[in-house]
């Protein structure tokens, strides 16, 4: 009976202690303890401190069956976990009550999760759950905080950090195997892997930097808010043993059995690189975004003859008619409109930033199509990062996988369509994809026509895909004026074509270096802009302005180090295509490739003031090429150090035009 009277003992002074300690804490930091009648603090004291003793009372035998059936090294850690955010509240407020509040809220709301630590830990995978909360708390970081400037309060913090935490936590599980298996049995691919992605962090934190160079970078949406950081690290250092709890309970309740088995886990498995990558893009452009479409440039041209102000109106107002009133974008308002709304719903109704998440998705998902395109036709996931990382870093993904504007989304849609005939997928595919792209710019159908004949040249199936392209082109369009009223004109209407008269340029001998260079540098690897004033209130971007006769060179060192490498993996691609030209399994995708790239060649030998404006619709065709024609030695260990080596390189050289582009708008908002 002695050693139960002694736990009694022993419980009841701990519920005291605790109870008159948490009570007096509670008065003293949030109460006003100080400021009341002395007979009014007593029961402030003692009332409180009664229902804390009886509910001790209650919790204690439950909390030491807990720990008794931990391990000493359990207990430890469990204490430790318990006493960190207790020691960082001390650093932050130096008061000691905030930390014993913490450290005993923790330890009561973390000792339920000791039977799961606990049996984690003997059969060693307390490693894996742990590396799993390292990387949902990473990305839980990046998106609350992009998201608590919209969600604000406290308990949507909480929730979110939780939401979060869970389910990034049983991702980042599986995602901890694959890098272990990766890591012991092709350690060359994770290798490459691992050097694309320290040279995307390092290449965002980069740009982050940059950007506060700029009086207006609201660098608020890419971090999180002063309210939120505690709440966060707090709520997240709880999540760990949870966290363990929760993928025993996953597991052993088959649930990962069963989603192993599911479509959705199979594909994100067989293409967790490309979807990775396409994430960490997603990043890059978002950050640029934030900086190139600032409502403060109240008009248009200022980027490279973009028109990123009459975007901003028409997709983020009520106000969507085409302020140049041309047809050339025949249902771009219908494409466009409905999934930034969406994305505004889940914004609290903010349609600026959900047309900038809209536009850095665009970017993102030309990325993740590069990488399925060469991975399909090659097999090899490693040199499709590889490539498809090329084309996330060219100089015209950067600028306009960030500006709002409808060209990153041709080039998607344009990706997509020589996706769908490399897999051979059915004619209802291609329509479907095919209707994107002309939605977006009627012209670039005669992409999509020549790229289905030179792989598919299939006369009758020719016709039935050009004429239900067409059918249900007028059908959308009318559609777009319906929902939209006065959007645009229609593109049918023959006097609409006079817009485009101020377009039309002669032909000449600048001229043609600068096609030469739109289509085989400029689109790829940065030159000096040429910065221009005087026809608008900002200074204007451009590498080619045919008015003045002004084209951009290649003037600083590592521009001219660059521009030598790229020609080099030019010559490179060439020569390996004719090398393996009977071992090519896709042979009739180069000249549709190539077809599409001389197609853009013959409209812009006299059509656009700024070339660079249009370099998304060529620029995915010379990447996939040059994908394809590497093919030969892709498998070659040489040939991926160094394209991964070019790569910091070609990083490197188009970060000095965001640089420029930064420094030259910071003085122009001061």
């Amino acid at each position: 009976m002695k050693p139960q009277r002694n736990t009694t003992v022993w419980r009841v002074l701990v519920s005291i202690f605790a109870g008159i300690f948490i009570s007096f804490s509670l008065a003293q930091t949030f109460f006003d303890l100080n400021s009341r009648a002395f007979i009014d603090q007593i029961f402030l004291l003692l009332v409180p401190a009664g229902a804390l003793f009886i509910c001790f009372l209650y919790v204690l035998p439950f909390m030491e069956r807990f720990l008794m059936g931990m391990s000493i090294t359990g207990r430890i850690s469990i204490f430790i976990w318990a006493l960190i955010p207790a020691l960082l509240s001390f650093l932050i407020v130096r008061n000691v009550f905030i930390p014993f509040l913490l450290f005993s809220s923790f330890l009561l709301l973390t000792i339920p999760a000791v039977p799961s630590v606990q049996a984690l830990i003997e059969a060693g995978g307390i490693r894996r759950v742990t590396g799993a909360w390292v990387f949902a708390t990473a990305l839980s970081f990046l998106l609350l905080s992009f998201l608590d400037d919209f969600y604000t309060s406290l308990s949507e913090v909480i929730l979110l950090t939780l939401l979060f935490q869970a389910a990034l936590g049983a991702g980042g599980y599986f995602f901890m195997g694959r890098i272990r298996r990766v890591a012991l049995e092709r350690w060359f691919d994770a290798f490459i892997h691992v050097g694309l992605f320290v040279l995307l962090i390092g290449f965002i934190l980069w740009l982050f930097q940059a950007n506060q160079r700029m009086p207006l970078f609201p660098a608020e949406y890419f971090t999180l808010n002063s309210n939120s950081r505690g709440v966060f690290l707090f709520t997240s250092l709880l999540a760990l043993p949870w966290q363990a709890w929760l993928h025993l309970r996953l597991k052993f309740s088959g649930f990962y059995n069963k989603l192993k088995q599911t479509k959705v886990y199979s594909y994100v498995s067989e293409n967790l690189a490309g979807i990775s990558l396409a994430l960490a893009f997603f990043v890059v452009y978002l950050l640029f975004a934030a900086i190139l479409n600032e409502p403060r440039f109240d008009v248009d041209d200022v980027f490279f003859d973009a028109d990123p102000f009459n975007y901003r109106i028409r997709l983020t107002t009520d106000n969507w008619q085409d302020y140049y009133w041309r047809s050339v974008h025949p249902f771009m308002i219908l494409l466009f409109r409905p999934p930034i709304d969406l994305l505004a719903l889940f914004l609290k109704g903010n349609r600026f930033w959900g047309a900038l998440v809209f536009v850095a998705l665009g970017g993102a998902a030309c990325v993740y199509l590069a990488w399925m395109f060469i991975k399909s036709a090659s097999g090899n996931s490693v040199y499709a990062s590889l490539t498809a990382t090329l084309l996330g870093f060219t100089t015209s993904h950067l600028i306009f996988g960030s500006l709002l504007e409808s060209y990153i989304f041709l080039a998607a849609s344009l990706i997509l369509f020589f996706l769908l005939l490399l897999k051979d997928r059915p004619l209802p595919a291609l329509i479907s994809a095919s209707l994107l792209t002309v939605g977006i710019t009627h012209s670039n159908f005669a992409q999509n026509v020549i790229a289905l004949f030179m792989v598919k040249p299939n006369i009758k199936q020719m016709i039935r895909f050009v004429a239900t392209v067409l059918v249900f082109l007028v059908l959308l369009t009318l559609a777009n004026n319906l929902f939209y009223p006065d959007a645009q004109p229609f593109f049918f209407v023959p006097s609409t074509l006079q817009a485009e008269g101020p377009n039309i340029f002669p032909l000449n001998q600048l001229r043609v270096q600068a096609l030469m260079r739109a289509f085989l540098f400029h689109n790829v690897l940065a030159p000096t802009p040429i910065l221009h004033t005087g026809e608008i209130p900002f200074i204007q971007f451009r590498f080619f302005k045919p008015e003045i006769d002004a084209l951009s060179q290649y003037t600083l060192p590592i521009q001219t180090v660059t521009a030598w490498a790229w020609l080099g993996f030019l010559i490179l691609g060439g020569l390996t295509f004719l090398w393996t030209l009977r071992e090519q399994k896709h042979l009739r995708l180069y000249p549709a490739l190539l077809m599409c790239m001389l197609f853009n060649v013959g409209l812009h030998l006299r059509y656009g003031k700024e070339l660079f404006l249009y370099s998304p619709n060529w620029t995915y065709a010379l990447i996939l090429l040059m994908g394809l024609a590497w093919q030969g030695i892709s498998q070659r260990r040489w040939f991926q150090a160094i394209l991964l080596t070019f790569l910091f390189l070609l990083a490197f050289n188009n970060a000095q035009l965001l640089l420029t582009i930064v420094d030259v708008l910071a003085l122009q908002v001061q």
